[in-house]
């Protein structure tokens, strides 16, 4: 066999017992405090656990237009390897209509990518979205260099639920993202080795949509909670940027998106709240309830979420929306601060709030209020971290008022500092450890697929030669 007529996968061979290699390309990264930055800083602390050396190829910070936290860094391995790139300055581009980070970066990280995939063994390709654009680069370095890749979905792309919506309650240009979704998450997903997300709604409705795919093809794997991030905040207080936990007041908080979805559930919230500031005011008086990060824009751009609800039921006074995402850290802090916690769901069946596991880490009290479908019902009662409040469709809230009423009245009645007494051994299968693994499995599945497909089309290239 000539050098010419060797493939990539034979040029990458190591010794057996060789830890895998896993490049790993997000366009936002710690020190990002982000949701998908967070995804990649979850399995990139345990991957090597698990056979698999990663590799970030990843934004210079200069280019995020968020706010970043460098005290984020800190909890990343020491020896992880990360690669930052250059993007296009979001200065220029929002000129031509263009913020998006993901294709700021994409060329050079094509760039990084080609470069890392030529200097050293690259056995997977992982690409966590969003941004969703990137996701083409998988498809890139597999015809380029035969390399599997595994597209992991936070949110799926091009989902219809927003047009049901009046045109007010979309997202900021959802007619141009949904128009590019169309075009090209089918071309990047022509040949994934395998689809991720982040529950099993998100992976039925990406699988759904190709005939090439099947439910084989996908894993749910949701972020799992980090208990040595909450170790580390407990030891490194920080002040909380939200409120003065000493002040007498009772405050219950909420760290998460907002959305046209979660609507629902808030006004059952609020209309429980009115009835608690009616019959017994002298603890509902002392009530704040707080929403933090509820906004999709950087630094909080974008409308406010949850305090036109809030007016409309009559309970502005108690209600405190900071729509900006502040840091990670900073998050943790105002769970910690707070008398009691608040989270709720979504109207669709099948959302799984991946806030819910630091939540559950936090030990606080808690009121849920979610759709019985989703899964985080059943991970709050398994665990012993809430009792939630369940419905199964819209109607059904105005039926749970009452009963939410009756559920807040007795956390405010909590004395401050209450623990929730968490089963730790069934969280165990929710830690950003397990989840983990599970994606190690599923490297190993797909690298192992694509090792065997490969062996698969060269037998029959040489049978073909044979018969010649």
């Amino acid at each position: 066999m000539s050098l010419s007529t060797l493939s990539y996968r034979d040029l990458s061979v190591r010794d057996r017992g060789a830890p895998k290699r896993v490049a790993i390309i997000g366009a936002d990264f710690v020190p990002s405090s982000l949701p998908p930055a967070l995804r990649i800083k979850f399995f990139s602390t345990h991957l090597r656990d698990f056979g698999w050396e990663p590799v970030i190829i990843a934004t210079d910070p200069r280019y995020y237009e968020n706010r970043v936290d460098p005290e984020n860094a800190g909890l990343l391995p020491d020896d992880l390897r990360v690669i930052r790139t250059a993007a296009w300055p979001a200065r220029v581009t929002r000129k031509l209509g263009l913020g998006d980070l993901g294709m700021r970066s994409l060329w050079h990280h094509w760039q990084a990518a080609k470069k890392l995939c030529r200097e050293q063994p690259i056995d997977l390709i992982f690409i966590p979205v969003p941004p969703y654009v990137p996701m083409v680069l998988g498809r890139l370095a597999y015809q380029k260099f035969g390399i599997p890749y595994v597209v992991d979905y936070i949110d799926p792309w091009g989902t219809p639920y927003y047009w049901k919506l009046p045109r007010a309650q979309r997202p900021p240009k959802w007619a141009l993202a949904s128009a590019m979704a169309r075009v090209m998450e089918p071309f990047a997903l022509r040949h994934v080795a395998h689809v991720i997300g982040v529950s099993k709604g998100t992976t039925d409705f990406v699988v759904g949509k190709y005939p090439w795919l099947n439910m084989s093809d996908a894993t749910e794997i949701p972020y799992g909670g980090e208990p040595r991030d909450w170790e580390y905040i407990r030891g490194h207080a920080r002040a909380n940027p939200i409120f003065d936990p000493s002040d007498g007041l009772l405050h219950v908080s909420y760290v998460g998106r907002g959305g046209a979805d979660m609507i629902p559930a808030l006004r059952a919230v609020f209309a429980a709240v009115r009835i608690g500031l009616q019959q017994s005011p002298e603890i509902f008086g002392r009530l704040r309830l707080h929403f933090v990060g509820t906004a999709y824009g950087p630094d909080g751009q974008g409308r406010e979420q949850v305090l036109p609800v809030a007016r409309e039921v009559g309970i502005a006074g108690v209600v405190q929306e900071h729509p900006g995402r502040v840091a990670y850290l900073d998050a943790m802090q105002v769970l910690s601060d707070s008398h009691a916690l608040l989270v709720v769901g979504s109207e669709q069946p099948h959302y799984t709030a991946s806030k819910i596991f630091p939540y559950i880490l936090a030990a606080k009290p808690l009121l849920a209020v979610f759709h019985r479908a989703s899964s985080v019902v059943s991970i709050l009662r398994e665990t012993g971290a809430g009792d939630p409040v369940t419905f199964s469709e819209q109607r059904g809230l105005a039926r749970k008022i009452e009963e939410i009423a009756t559920r807040l009245r007795q956390l405010l009645l909590l004395p401050f500092g209450f623990r929730t007494a968490i089963r730790w051994e069934a969280f165990d299968r929710y830690t950003a450890r397990a989840m983990t693994a599970r994606l190690a499995e599923v490297f190993d599945k797909a690298v192992t697929r694509d090792a065997a497909a490969e062996s698969e089309g060269t037998l029959l290239a040489h049978s073909s030669d044979a018969g010649r």
